[in-house]
């Protein structure tokens, strides 16, 4: 960690949550977090891309990602992969007529990280994504998304293809070895649930009957494109972006769509091609403010991964 400090200025100490954190508002949550740690732990210099940490991932106490609630990671949390990345405020966006309930109704503040695996010389470019969209009085609710578990080779990219909450197996070694490592917390590594998103509206406020989709597909804004050639860093391009943008348009698969209901659909199943053609489109993800690489946003600022609850 001290060897990430030396990238950013150190001039203002970063600030824990306050005890009662959890219990303010959405807006209030999105502003400590940004402009009490996030902003002040800009750093001066990007430091260099590591390499996937594949034997510090073996050693992580996964369970504490599937399980922390809190914003924040625990102390001398270490990220074994996506160690380093970009992080914006954004805003959830609804489309009018949305079948589904909770923070798919709209959400209003929220933070999204964007990274890659590792060094992309050394196993290719990897992009990947972390939302956080918080909740009035309640513990904020998180979802990651890939490309795919290989990534997209040499293409430097980040916006050249979609992300998903669900990722195909892929016959690598690489990837299995990843995969079997968190198949150690989790029946289905390659699958995060969304329940929870449709469970509160960013009032806190309860739905009586939530409705969510099993599968979403984020769908880069064809207007935002990088150059395909490395070397380069996408952290640089991510600077680029200005507040205000279109990132992802999200598209959902609603429960029943794929013949069967989300919690008895199999993982073969919603892993189908078939299923990108059923999805409509539930929303837009917009920023609220450029784009920041913190020594904050890659080693404190925390995303749950919520395991899929048919264990």
């Amino acid at each position: 960690m001290e060897n990430i400090r030396q990238f950013w200025h150190g001039a203002c100490e970063l600030n824990p949550l306050p005890t009662e954190y959890e219990s303010w508002a959405a807006a209030q949550k999105q502003d400590f977090l940004w402009n009490q740690n996030i902003l002040p732990s800009t750093y001066d210099k990007l430091p260099p891309l590591k390499k996937i940490d594949v034997p510090g991932l073996f050693l992580t106490i996964l369970k504490i990602k599937m399980e922390r609630l809190s914003d924040e990671a625990p102390p001398q949390w270490k990220k074994a992969i996506h160690a380093h990345g970009s992080v914006a405020k954004v805003k959830f966006v609804p489309t009018p007529d949305t079948p589904f309930t909770g923070l798919f109704k709209g959400a209003d503040y929220g933070l999204l990280r964007l990274s890659v695996t590792g060094d992309p010389t050394d196993r290719g470019f990897a992009p990947g994504l972390a939302l956080k969209l918080f909740v009035d009085g309640q513990p904020s609710e998180n979802v990651s998304a890939l490309v795919s578990l290989s990534g997209q080779g040499k293409n430097y990219n980040f916006f050249a293809h979609e992300f998903s909450n669900i990722v195909p197996e892929e016959k690598s070694l690489g990837p299995k070895f990843i995969n079997l490592i968190f198949r150690r917390v989790s029946k289905y590594p390659r699958r995060l649930y969304l329940q929870r998103f449709g469970e509160l509206d960013q009032n806190g406020h309860k739905e009586s009957v939530p409705y969510y989709p099993e599968r979403i597909f984020l769908v880069p804004n064809p207007k935002i494109q990088f150059a395909e050639s490395p070397p380069h860093d996408f952290r640089h391009d991510l600077a680029t972006i200005k507040l205000g943008t279109l990132l992802f348009s999200v598209y959902g698969v609603a429960p029943n769509q794929g013949g069967d209901d989300v919690r008895n659909a199999t993982i073969d199943d919603i892993e189908q091609p078939a299923y990108r053609q059923k999805s409509q489109l539930v929303g837009t993800i917009e920023t609220t403010s450029e784009f920041i690489s913190s020594f904050y946003g890659d080693s404190r600022l925390f995303f749950r991964h919520q395991r899929f609850d048919n264990q």
